[in-house]
């Protein structure tokens, strides 16, 4: 029995999102740089050869002429193309595995599987051979080899995607490589789950070796090495100010990390509503500058507990270990989030669950205040911005960000004092707090107050929840 849609990552494209794509890649620039031969597109996942048809039904009203060129896995899929492009040249085969470094397309488009790395169909036990990391998911792939079967001048790819390769980094050297030699002309991305792939998608863009004037206006203000243009300027996040005074990052200052499976697993046998022992405190439990534990239930292995304790003595050997390094003073922030959230935990009472991030402050003398300030710059505008435009596109939903320690260890520490940020912030006044942070960085005010205005109706909603 065959893989199956599910299985290849194979789900096909609304009609209407189609035709959009097409209409924002496929223009008379095209058809004329073609002059009297036929423009050759590429789908190199053609499916039933929607995209193709729709290109070529484009590339005639423009007065051009095509030779199209299809290629999937699915032989059903290949059948249907025929059927449907019988002037096509339809390829059975893995685009991934083909040999293609002879072909040139002067346009690279359509809707590549999506398939994470964790799915034993795809698993390549290894980095992709056309760019994505380990964890890529395969449109990273398709994408990456897209940039290598273009035209190199003038030449255009233009995919839906999941979001997820805007951000994450197991697409960064893929999108190096589009940065370095191709221009973002076009990005669409509504929030929205486009169809039955039940992924947040985006469709891009690019056109190969030249600067292009109708540029993506969306490109401002972005991160290096990120495309989270694309979803920040459609969410509203203000552009990062210019000219910050920073010295050094908050991985100069912590060492930042989070725990996973092997933790999680190993903490099951040991969590409950217990009378004592160390707090459980779950990424839904930390809101910006304060915790939650005892005060909101949490679920934790499929069980609803209201003030999970951890029992040290019910901990295997390792585990207890595990427990021991980290009930010291630290900083624990929540990892899907809309702006970042987090807590210090002073004293060192308590225990990370999976997979919240701790910040454990490198230089252990006052400890207690060095977590406070940590606790100071995560809860200010400028970091969750900052964040956005880094990571933007790689949450579970199409409204957070996915906050991991990579991330956090480049935030820039503040040239200036926190030690007034930090006294707000215990004052239970985060506006204050945030405020003060953005003098430390020396930002202008009305800077600092877009940012302020973007940030605080996300922060008071948090924390009136309860």
């Amino acid at each position: 029995m065959g893989l199956g849609r599910k299985g290849l990552g194979a789900w096909y494209t609304p009609d209407q999102l189609v035709e959009l794509v097409v209409a924002s890649a496929i223009d008379a620039d095209v058809v004329d740089r073609c002059g009297d031969r036929a423009v050759r597109v590429l789908d190199p996942a053609c499916g039933d050869g929607r995209f193709l048809d729709e290109a070529r039904r484009s590339i005639s009203e423009l007065g051009g002429r095509t030779e199209l060129i299809g290629i999937d896995v699915d032989p059903h899929a290949v059948q249907a193309s025929r059927c449907s492009l019988p002037d096509a040249h339809v390829i059975e085969g893995d685009a991934l595995t083909l040999d293609l470094a002879s072909l040139r397309a002067d346009v690279v488009i359509g809707n590549p599987p999506f398939l994470s790395q964790l799915s034993t169909a795809t698993t390549r036990g290894g980095s992709g051979s056309h760019g994505a990391g380990t964890y890529g998911d395969a449109a990273v792939e398709f994408l990456g080899l897209a940039s290598r079967v273009v035209e190199p001048d003038g030449g255009r790819v233009a995919f839906v995607l999941p979001q997820s390769v805007l951000s994450s980094r197991d697409a960064s050297d893929v999108r190096r490589r589009y940065d370095e030699s191709a221009t973002m002309i076009w990005s669409s991305w509504s929030g929205r789950q486009e169809f039955d792939a039940a992924v947040h998608t985006c469709a891009l863009v690019f056109e190969f070796g030249r600067a292009h004037v109708g540029a993506d206006p969306a490109a401002g203000a972005r991160s290096p090495g990120s495309w989270s243009h694309v979803v920040t300027e459609r969410l509203g996040v203000p552009p990062l100010p210019d000219g910050i005074e920073s010295v050094g990052t908050l991985g100069d200052h912590a060492r930042l990390n989070a725990n996973f499976r092997d933790e999680y697993y190993g903490l099951v046998p040991a969590v409950d509503d217990h009378p004592s022992g160390p707090p459980l405190v779950t990424t839904g439990l930390i809101d910006p500058g304060m915790c939650r534990w005892g005060q909101r239930p949490v679920r934790f292995a499929r069980r609803r507990l209201d003030a999970p304790r951890v029992r040290i003595d019910l901990l295997d050997e390792k585990m207890r270990d595990w427990a021991s390094r980290r009930l010291v003073p630290k900083v624990l922030v929540a990892t899907q989030t809309r702006v970042l959230e987090a807590w210090a935990d002073v004293a060192g009472t308590s225990l990370p669950g999976v997979p919240v991030v701790a910040a454990y402050p490198l230089d252990e003398t006052d400890a207690g205040l060095r977590c406070r300030r940590i606790a100071a710059l995560l809860t200010s505008p400028f970091a969750s911005a900052w964040a956005w435009h880094r990571n933007g596109g790689t949450g579970l939903s199409a409204t957070t960000i996915r906050v991991g320690p990579t991330m956090l260890a480049d935030l820039p520490w503040p040239a200036g004092d926190l030690d007034d940020a930090v006294h707000a912030l215990a004052d239970d006044d985060p506006a204050t707090c945030g405020r003060l942070v953005h003098r430390a960085y020396g930002l202008d005010a009305d800077s600092g107050e877009r940012l302020v205005e973007w940030w605080l109706p996300t922060v008071e909603a948090r924390r009136r929840r309860g």
